[in-house]
């Protein structure tokens, strides 16, 4: 699987998700330029690529984003939801390519960031390893 696989089939697993409207990739901040963002959005950005000869780490942040009314009961709430979507992503990311080794405990963040919206989210870095198609090549 590529890089470019990786990222898409990370998105598709996120759309499954009931309330996920929005999957992105590239830089967060694009949030910023889109007044019309239909929320909730899932949101992967890169971290560390590590290659070894038969494999591959990709370390990825992954966010869950939700407007926040700036309340605490709807602050506990995104943050709630916002563990069980990302655990959901992950293990429907595993179960569709059981291959894959997934870096376990994954650590939850929450945050609080102004985007286009005041939102409230949570984010965990989770560390891909897939087989290294290219391997070492003499030529």
């Amino acid at each position: 699987m590529t890089y470019y696989q990786l990222i898409s089939e990370l998105k598709r697993c996120a759309l499954e998700e009931p309330n996920i409207r929005f999957a992105g990739s590239k830089d967060i901040l694009e949030l910023n330029s889109k007044p019309d963002i239909d929320y909730t959005v899932f949101y992967i950005t890169p971290n560390t690529f590590t290659v070894y000869e038969d494999t591959i780490r990709y370390s990825l942040n992954l966010y869950y984003v939700d407007r926040w009314d700036e309340t605490d009961n709807n602050q506990l709430q995104i943050h709630s939801a916002g563990i069980m979507a990302l655990n959901n992503i992950v293990n429907r990311f595993n179960n569709k390519f059981p291959d894959t080794v997934i870096s376990y405990p994954l650590n939850c963040q929450p945050f609080f960031q102004k985007f286009k919206d005041m939102c409230s989210g949570v984010f965990v870095t989770v560390t891909f390893e897939l087989d290294n198609v290219i391997g070492l090549c003499d030529e």
